[in-house]
């Protein structure tokens, strides 16, 4: 019962949320009084974009192009994954994704979607967060695959208060992806199992799926950006059990890297763009973006602007 009015909550939240249209979720103009200019540069991104990260390079983007002679304009952010970044750079409605998937980005190349190279922008990081009464009983001592087997150990087999359950994003996300990935690896695959009541397939947004995670007291796999933008009062309901490093080797490492579309209806802004975020500017940007004094994203490692 306990769990059903919390469902409800969710419920509840998720309708008060705007539905996500192809229309541009916010409209940046580099603090510049007045800048009515024209849209030059759309870009699509998820969590990056929900964190302020965008922003932040979207205005200091349009300020130095303005500050160098450059007529005022404006930059639009389109909510979306990795997948739908993609989509939208083959239609031809944004001129860059930033996207988590390096498979899927040299798919895009490869098919004429994205021009090469990809930009390698930042490193973001994974967390596996959950309750703070832990049911599953997992100790921050273990290794990812290692909690993900305790997980789904205790889930199968064992009656907790509150029940053991793992919620998806189950959208095709990289975070969706990421925590596919992690199932596999332990030779898990709960999605295709019916009776993996536990297993919970959320579709939504960054910090509307963490968010009732949160609510429902499930663990989640989750991204450093994301849970620093969520309310304070609400961060403090969960607990970072396991965070991702710049290790390369670390499964729990989320490179970002930025595609040019083939199709960008601003091309040379958006290569202009490309070269500026893995230039000596954008990177400063990422490394001093902060929330609650906190650093959200590492820059780029220093030896791969492409990729």
């Amino acid at each position: 019962m306990a769990y059903l009015c919390k469902l409800a909550a969710v419920v509840a939240f998720v309708l008060a949320t705007p539905a996500a249209a192809i229309s541009p979720n916010a409209i940046y103009d580099g603090g510049i009084k007045g800048n009515n200019g024209s849209i030059q540069l759309a870009i699509g991104n998820g969590g990056a974009g929900q964190s302020g990260l965008i922003k932040a390079l979207a205005d200091a983007y349009i300020k130095d192009t303005v500050s160098n002679g450059t007529k005022p304009f404006r930059v639009a952010w389109y909510t979306s994954d990795t997948t739908y970044s993609i989509e939208y750079l083959q239609s031809g409605l944004i001129d860059v994704g930033i996207t988590y998937s390096p498979a899927a980005e040299k798919i895009a190349i490869d098919q004429g979607i994205a021009l090469s190279p990809s930009y390698y922008a930042f490193r973001d990081h994974f967390l596996l967060v959950g309750p703070k009464s832990n049911p599953a009983n997992i100790s921050k001592s273990m290794d990812i695959f290692t909690m993900f087997s305790q997980i789904h150990t205790v889930a199968e087999n064992e009656q907790t208060t509150p029940p053991v359950r793992f919620l998806s994003r189950y959208d095709k996300s990289a975070t969706n992806i990421k925590d596919s990935l992690l199932w596999v690896s332990i030779g898990q695959v709960p999605w295709a199992t019916a009776y993996s009541t536990w297993y919970h397939q959320y579709i939504a947004f960054p910090i509307q799926a963490l968010t009732a995670a949160i609510l429902l007291d499930e663990y989640t796999i989750t991204d450093r950006g994301t849970i620093l933008s969520l309310d304070a009062k609400l961060r403090n309901q969960t607990v970072i059990y396991k965070a991702g490093s710049d290790n390369a080797d670390d499964a729990l490492l989320n490179p970002a890297h930025l595609l040019v579309g083939k199709k960008a209806p601003h091309p040379k802004v958006a290569s202009d763009f490309a070269k500026w975020v893995v230039g000596k500017r954008g990177q400063a940007v990422i490394a001093g973006f902060k929330k609650d004094g906190q650093q959200l994203y590492s820059p780029a490692p220093p030896t791969n602007s492409t990729a």
